[in-house]
């Protein structure tokens, strides 16, 4: 009896068993199918990230018009396509000065031709003239310094020059091959000296190094003598601004110049580089810093020389 009672036990207790799985399998069935159909579209989609949205929705239980929103709109290929802005050279110091474009002349010292029009610093314009334009805030020639400015001459003419000098804030060169700074010493035409200058020479004279434009460094006004110069691989005149950099590195006595036609950013290389003692050179603690400009008379007729942006920076 004991032992027929034990199996009776123990089939109810199977049977139970087997109740109590269905019970819960149905009960399984019935969620999952609940949540299959109330809450699909919250499932992460196994859709790659960069698919098209349509591909995103067609997995995802439909939406009212109100959940559905048009993918934004693609920028117009004029912003895509849209040039890059040239933006004036600089330097991470605080600015001695900075120009970003002349309303006046002030905080500088005019000669010669040189004027500000239409927000540019002109230097010379017309034929067989000389223009200098100084900063009022001189430097030490025995700290280095960053400068940087763009320029442009609208046809072909003589060029402009960067020049450091320990003479006046009135001093002016001659026009013409003298580019505003200088002269051929054997002339007799006003030269400024002391000087150090970097000139951007677009008219090839029979002294020059070379029988095209150029860039070089000279000494003392003397346009015929070229302490480094090489071209600048594009024409300095024409076709909008040319950008230039200068690095002075007082410890090293290292002069770096930069030229760009391209970008407003400065090449990774230098186009000049050349050793110089510059407060020697000057002669004195306090230098004019300032832009030269000269026309000839046989260049074509009109032809602009401007700066629209210049600023220097002591290191």
């Amino acid at each position: 009896m004991f032992a027929r009672s034990d199996r009776t036990d123990q089939r109810q207790v199977s049977r139970l068993g087997v109740a109590r799985v269905a019970v819960v399998a149905v009960v399984a069935a019935a969620a999952a199918f609940a949540f299959s159909a109330g809450d699909a579209a919250e499932i992460p989609d196994a859709t790659p990230l960069d698919a098209p949205p349509a591909l995103v929705l067609a997995n995802a239980t439909p939406a009212t018009h109100e959940a559905v929103r048009p993918a934004p709109a693609p920028a117009p290929a004029a912003d895509r396509t849209r040039p890059p802005t040239v933006r004036m050279p600089m330097s991470k110091v605080a600015p001695v000065f900075s120009f970003n474009g002349f309303r006046d002349d002030a905080d500088l010292r005019l000669n010669g031709s040189a004027t500000v029009a239409d927000g540019r610093l002109v230097l010379a314009s017309g034929r067989d003239r000389a223009g200098s334009a100084w900063a009022t805030t001189r430097i030490d020639p025995s700290r280095s310094f960053s400068t940087g400015f763009s320029f442009e001459i609208s046809k072909i003419s003589d060029g402009i020059a960067f020049v450091v000098q320990g003479r006046s804030g009135t001093a002016r060169g001659s026009s013409g091959e003298g580019l505003g700074y200088g002269a051929r010493p054997d002339t007799g035409r006003p030269r400024i000296q002391p000087s150090l200058a970097v000139e951007f020479d677009t008219w090839p004279n029979r002294f020059d190094p070379v029988d095209r434009q150029h860039v070089a460094v000279t000494r003392n006004g003397d346009v015929t003598r070229h302490l480094v110069w090489k071209e600048p691989g594009f024409s300095l005149y024409g076709r909008g601004v040319v950008n230039v950099w200068i690095d002075y590195d007082a410890r090293l006595h290292r002069l770096r110049v930069y030229v760009s036609r391209t970008s407003g950013f400065r090449p990774a290389r230098p186009l000049l580089t050349t050793s110089v003692d510059l407060r020697r050179i000057v002669g004195t603690g306090q230098a004019h810093v300032g832009l030269t400009g000269g026309t000839g008379i046989t260049t074509v007729a009109d032809p602009v020389e401007a700066v629209t942006a210049w600023n220097l920076k002591l290191r």
